[in-house]
Parts: structure tokens; C-alpha cells; sequence
């Protein structure tokens, strides 16, 4: 089938950020490789309040603890099973001092940047539809469509047994959709001053509308996710107000996952980092890390993910709205989807969707925005594109009984967090991520060729594939 790529027009703003990786096993990612002057870069240096203390070992001891305490900082969190503290310090020779201990193995500055589009662009209800109504049945959901949901569904899949943890920026707790499947004791905030519960008001929430894909409830009343009756935690890592949060933060919402024996995973987030030391938000905003730092924040996250991992759940990331090809390109990563053991999804959409139901509409197009890459996709899924129509997003959930159009990477990670959870649930509620991971590749649709695709992957998730072959 010959592929096509949407043209990318320059006033198009994408919706939402992603992040980018490689396989759909375990095996090693491609890794920064090339050295740059960061000097020459004219950029200024992300924010941050404190510092990532991460000792020489996995685990975080009573004697590094005590060393950072009595050599003028305060530790504000820990993340223990990582071996990784955050400390505030007025002390401007803080870094210098703590590496004198050679049981801890770096200081980073703890930046802080948005992971998530600071507003989208391009949103709004459906029209000529009221909120309540069950867009399902309107033909809304083409996502669902393309990837054979509803087929999985009438073969007894729907995900009960399995639990996916969203680590975005929160969740609007009392909506109708979630009434059902929402953990509310697991639900936790990382972001101070925030709780995972999002702020009263009508608007759309980043969280809030990933959810919706992965599991939105059976109820009549708007819309359906790809695993309706699986159980989703929400896990704020990202502030709602500003789609930003710090490294440690994510980090910390990873282990929790791990902690709590999340299923999977769903990461719709990233950030870009160069090896020269340019560090890319998700607004394309760029800024000055010191080159050292970069492996430290890479390796501190590859230890987060590590440990989820082993803990048997599932990590699921975006791979990225930038347009780029990762291919011969090792100067760049994404996080969190460019590290090992983390599945990274690309984007798809429709050419021009509509709502007849005689058409036979082609859904398996580029979107225009993805990242993409035989070293950097593992599997596609639906992400939505919408320079022909809006109709050719994603609907899913805002707040207070709203629902919205977006389109991005972002969007497509749940698609395939959903059906995970559908695998999961068939398998007893328990799989090894290696297996997880093994089995949506074997099922996904071969969109482009038989082996791994530049902009495909393994191919484009299949959910009836997945759970009946």
C-alpha cells in the first residue's frame, strides 16, 4: 500500500508533545552520540528551585541522606527505590561539595519545563452536537474504528482485571465517565500545590482527555474508551495551570506506578535533549544545560523506568509532534520515550474524515507532526490531524462534562495504553512487559512493508488482533 504524508502547513499548530524511543522489547535504544560546543549556543538555562541528589546506588542510604543534611541542604522528597533525593540548597558551591562523597554519583540541577502544550489551539466541542450525546454511535470516534475496538469488545474484551496508571497533568475526578473505573485511593499528586483532582470550570485538560481514549466508561452518555472497563489512577506529574513540571517529578511518578503494581503506564509527555546540551520543551522552546548534565538526567530516568519495569508493568510514551526523522540522528533523545524498556507510539490520521457511514475512508496516514524512524517507533496508533477538518482529531473528555477535539502523539499513546490493558485483562490481570510488548507487535496491521517501518513500527495497533491471536 503506498503511504502518504500530509503536507505540514507552516500556521498549523499541533496540539500536543510526545516523546520517542525504539523497539518494542527491551533491547537498547539509540543513544546521544555526538559532541557539541553548548558554549556557542546563545540560550538561557530552565528554571529550577532545587537539585537531583542520585547516589552511587540504586537505593537511597541512610548515610547519603545524613551526608546532604549536615553539608547544607534540605531534603525535600526522596525517591528511595531509585537511590535519588531532592534537595533545596542556598549554598552556591552545593554541587562541588555533595560530589565530594563518593557515594553519590551526581548533582543535577532539578530543571523544570513543559511537558505538555502550554495551550492548545484547535479545540472545541463537537458541532452542532450537545455534550451528552453518545458521539460513538455518531460516528465521532474513528480512533476506535481504526484500530478494531469495538470488534475486540463484541469478542468479550474490555479490559476488566487490568489497571492503567495516566501520569499527565491530573484528572477531572467527578466526571461522568470515570465514575466507574476511577481509583481515587491510588490517585496522587506530585506537583506541590496541586492535587490530582483538577480545578473546577468547562476547559480542557490534558489528562483529563487522554483518559478518556484509554477508558471512558459504557455509560450512554458521551463517549467510550478502547479498554472501558479497565481501572485507571491518575497521577499528576505536570501542573494543570502550566503543563510543566520538574525531572524528579516524573521520576517520582514512574516508581510510584511501579510501587503500586501499575499494569501499564501511559505517558502522553516529553522533552527533547541534545548532547551538546540544548534541551527542547514542548513548546519548542529551547535552553542551555551544562552537556554533563544530560547523561545524569538520562540515567536518573532510565532508572525510574527500570524499576517500573521490573516490577512488571507496561511503560507506554508518545513520540514526539517535532516533525523529525531519529534515523542517522544520534545528537538527540526524547524523554521519556527514547529509553529502553518504554514502548513509543507515532501518529496517525484520516484524510479528510466525515461522518457517512458508506465511506471507506483510508485512517492509517502520517500525521504530519509525528516523529518517526526505523530507530525510534515501535507501534502507531491514531493520533489525528487536523489540517483538512476538525473532524479528523481525536474527541475525547474535557472537564465538567465537556468534550473536546486534539490531535497529536499524545493522542495516540492511549490508543495503545487501551489495548494493552485489553491484553493484560485477558492474561488474568498479570503479564510480563516483555510480553505485553511482544504481542502488539505481532498484531499490529502491516501498514508499510513486514519488517519495522519508518513511520509504523511493528505496525498500527490492531485491539481485536491483539486479543484473539
Amino acid at each position: 500500500m503506498k503511504i502518504m504524508k500530509r503536507k505540514i502547513y507552516l500556521a498549523k499548530v499541533v496540539l500536543s508533545i510526545c516523546t520517542l524511543g525504539v523497539i518494542l522489547t527491551s533491547c537498547e535504544k539509540e543513544q546521544v552520540n555526538e559532541t557539541l560546543d553548548a558554549n556557542s549556543m546563545q540560550l538561557e538555562e530552565p528554571p529550577f528551585k532545587n537539585y537531583m541528589v542520585i547516589s552511587t546506588d540504586s537505593e537511597m542510604t541512610k548515610s547519603v541522606e545524613n551526608y546532604i543534611k549536615t553539608g547544607g541542604g534540605e531534603i525535600l522528597s526522596t525517591i528511595p527505590e531509585i537511590g535519588i533525593a531532592v534537595v533545596s540548597s542556598k549554598d552556591a558551591n552545593f554541587i562541588q561539595n555533595t560530589l565530594k562523597n563518593k557515594e553519590i554519583v551526581s548533582v543535577i540541577p532539578d530543571y523544570e519545563i513543559k511537558w505538555i502544550p502550554s495551550g492548545p489551539t484547535e479545540m472545541a466541542n463537537p458541532p452542532s452536537i450537545g455534550d451528552t450525546e453518545f458521539f460513538y454511535n455518531k460516528g465521532y470516534l474513528w480512533g476506535l474504528d481504526a484500530i478494531n475496538a469495538p470488534e475486540a469488545w463484541n469478542a468479550g474484551y474490555t479490559g476488566e482485571g487490568a489497571t492503567v496508571f495516566i501520569l499527565d497533568s491530573g484528572i477531572d475526578a467527578e466526571n461522568i465517565e470515570f465514575t466507574q473505573n476511577l481509583n481515587t485511593q491510588l490517585s496522587t499528586s506530585f506537583v506541590p500545590g496541586e492535587g490530582y483532582n483538577i480545578r473546577p470550570g468547562k476547559y480542557f485538560n490534558h489528562g483529563t482527555h487522554v483518559a478518556g481514549t484509554i477508558a471512558a466508561a459504557q455509560n450512554g452518555r458521551g463517549i467510550i474508551g478502547v479498554a472501558p472497563e479497565a481501572n485507571i489512577v491518575a497521577v499528576k506529574v505536570l501542573s494543570e495551570l502550566t503543563g510543566s513540571g520538574a525531572f524528579s517529578t516524573i521520576n517520582a511518578g514512574i516508581v510510584y506506578a511501579g510501587l503500586k503494581e501499575a499494569d501499564v503506564i501511559n505517558m502522553s509527555l516529553g522533552a527533547t535533549l541534545y548532547k551538546n546540551g540544548k534541551l527542547m520543551d514542548a513548546d519548542g522552546n529551547a535552553y542551555r544545560v551544562s552537556p554533563k548534565y544530560i547523561q545524569e538526567i538520562i540515567h536518573a530516568q532510565q532508572r525510574a523506568i527500570d524499576y517500573a519495569y521490573k516490577k512488571g508493568t507496561t511503560i507506554i510514551a508518545s513520540a514526539g509532534n517535532d516533525a523529525h526523522d531519529a534515523d542517522g540522528d544520534g545528537s538527540w533523545i526524547k524523554l521519556p520515550g527514547g529509553l529502553n524498556n518504554v514502548i513509543t507510539v507515532s501518529a496517525t490520521a484520516p484524510e479528510n474524515y466525515n461522518l457517512d457511514p458508506s465511506a471507506n475512508f483510508n485512517y492509517d496516514i502520517p500525521a504530519s507532526y509525528t516523529n518517526y524512524g526505523k530507530s525510534l517507533i515501535d507501534i502507531a496508533a491514531p493520533g489525528g490531524d487536523g489540517d483538512y477538518s476538525i473532524l479528523d482529531y481525536i474527541l475525547s473528555t474535557g472537564s465538567d462534562g465537556a468534550y473536546y477535539f486534539a490531535g497529536g502523539t499524545s493522542m495516540a499513546a492511549p490508543h495503545v495504553s487501551g489495548v494493552a490493558a485489553l491484553i493484560i485483562a485477558k492474561n488474568g490481570g498479570q503479564m510480563d512487559p516483555h510480553s505485553v510488548a511482544k504481542q502488539l507487535g505481532n498484531t499490529a496491521d502491516k501498514i508499510d512493508g513486514n519488517g519495522q517501518s519508518v513511520y509504523f513500527g511493528k505496525g498500527r495497533v490492531n485491539a481485536l488482533r491483539a486479543v484473539t491471536e
